[in-house]
């Protein structure tokens, strides 16, 4: 599967009475990010897919996004270190919409798991750095 920008969150974006839609507030209300085990026993991306609830094969626990920043329709925030991953191998990752409500209201925003250096790969139990480009990570 290519990189997306959930179709569902684009779509919530453009709705006045969708909620939990931003991604520029601060926590627990910001974007956070989960690796996943993509493929076979993983997680498959569909353009159905709206919530958290909605995905499968979550090999760590998510982290919140730090400094996010919406500037001239760009996305950006800072990296992002995963501590001490282990379990199935790595193919990708998802960035949703956190807020202080169940999981089954977190909006996924954006799925990645295609030209990202490093990836597929096994964790060994050790730290996982995620960095975005200085262009920022996504814009509409």
């Amino acid at each position: 599967m290519a990189n997306s920008v959930y179709a569902l969150w684009k779509n919530a974006l453009m709705s006045e009475v969708a909620i939990n839609k931003s991604l520029d507030q601060p926590a627990p209300n910001n974007a956070a990010l989960a690796l996943l085990n993509v493929g076979a026993g993983g997680y498959n991306y569909s353009d159905l897919h709206q919530y958290y609830t909605d995905l499968t094969g979550i090999i760590n626990v998510p982290t919140l996004l730090p400094n996010p920043v919406l500037t001239s329709n760009v996305f950006s925030a800072s990296g992002v270190v995963f501590k001490g991953v282990s379990g199935a191998t790595i193919g990708g990752f998802v960035m949703f919409r956190q807020n202080s409500g169940a999981n089954s209201t977190w909006r996924l925003v954006l799925y990645e798991d295609t030209g990202i250096i490093g990836l597929p790969f096994l964790p060994n139990g050790g730290n996982v750095l995620v960095t975005w480009s200085t262009q920022g990570i996504f814009a509409l």
